[in-house]
């Protein structure tokens, strides 16, 4: 058994480890403190807050945790290159491949809150689902910000992430006890912390990222975003004419009766979405498109 001290790699590991640890670690602080504020309210707060939370991780899981993990290695690797141009052309793709799909989910989860608490507690829950609708702004925002922190570990800097996300535990915190207890806005403030937190974590990483890759945010992407939010907003009304024909009652105390109609309204909304972005000639529908006439046509083979 020998550890290679002099080994520049392990070192530089070494140097990188502690700020990506303690960044990784200082959310629980806010945790804690959202607990202890939900357990002074009235009972089964702290119940419904914790499950809307985990409602609402779900999507930026699946989005943007994954998305940006698999991103990761090749972003380094442009950059261990010496191609910093690759590594901005790598990133922008992968910003634009979550705010396609996190755009879309947000607006679905925000409309059909109803029905995602009705699966996890049969009859629904008020209180639940007015939180995950607050927090359905921070689906959108925490799927962006994995890969906005992850184009600075591509860099070795692990420093300006961490300093941020102090920031924003700071800002958190403050406006938790600022909404609950000096607006009393109970459980709402909470979730009105997070989501707005949320927004200005994203938009403080934004700034740092344009200023150490040039160009990041040029016309055509801000194009691209922009349609993209067109898109989502057109889809939204169906989404909302769908969920008010298909809106749950008080009989419906069964899952095979809900999912059901939700699955209908998903698949309603998203094809909307994919049609219009197809119409507004956004990339992310082009490469669907090509994949699956690549695949049709390995199968007809």
């Amino acid at each position: 058994f020998k550890i290679y001290w002099k080994n520049k790699g392990f070192r530089k590991v070494l140097s990188l480890l502690p700020a990506r640890s303690l960044d990784q670690g200082i959310d629980y602080i806010n945790g804690i403190v959202e607990t202890n504020m939900a357990s002074r309210m009235a009972a089964g707060t702290i119940r419904a807050y914790q499950q809307a939370s985990t409602l609402s991780y779900v999507p930026i899981n699946l989005i943007g945790v994954a998305i940006s993990t698999a991103a990761f290695p090749k972003m380094a690797e442009r950059l261990g290159e010496g191609r910093p141009d690759l590594f901005k052309k790598e990133l922008q793709t992968v910003l634009r491949v979550i705010i396609w799909l996190a755009l879309p989910v947000s607006a679905i989860a925000f409309f059909g809150r109803g029905y995602l608490v009705d699966f996890i507690k049969i009859g629904g829950d008020v209180l639940m689902a007015s939180i995950l609708g607050i927090l359905c702004i921070a689906i959108l925002f925490r799927s962006i910000y994995h890969i906005s922190a992850r184009s600075f570990y591509a860099q070795q800097d692990t420093k300006t992430p961490l300093f941020i996300s102090f920031f924003a535990i700071g800002l958190n915190i403050f406006l938790a006890i600022w909404f609950t207890l000096g607006l009393n806005l109970g459980a709402y403030g909470l979730a009105l912390a997070s989501a707005i937190v949320s927004a200005v974590e994203v938009l403080i990483l934004f700034i740092m990222m344009g200023r150490s890759t040039k160009g990041l945010f040029d016309s055509k992407f801000m194009s691209g975003i922009m349609r993209m939010v067109i898109a989502t907003a057109l889809m939204s009304i169906v989404t909302y004419t769908c969920v008010s024909f298909m809106s749950l009652r008080a009989t419906d105390r069964s899952f095979f009766v809900s999912f059901p109609r939700f699955a209908i309204i998903v698949a309603i909304s998203l094809s909307v979405y994919l049609f219009l972005s197809w119409v507004f000639k956004l990339q992310e529908i082009t490469s669907v498109i090509t994949n699956i006439k690549h695949k049709i046509s390995r199968w007809r083979k």
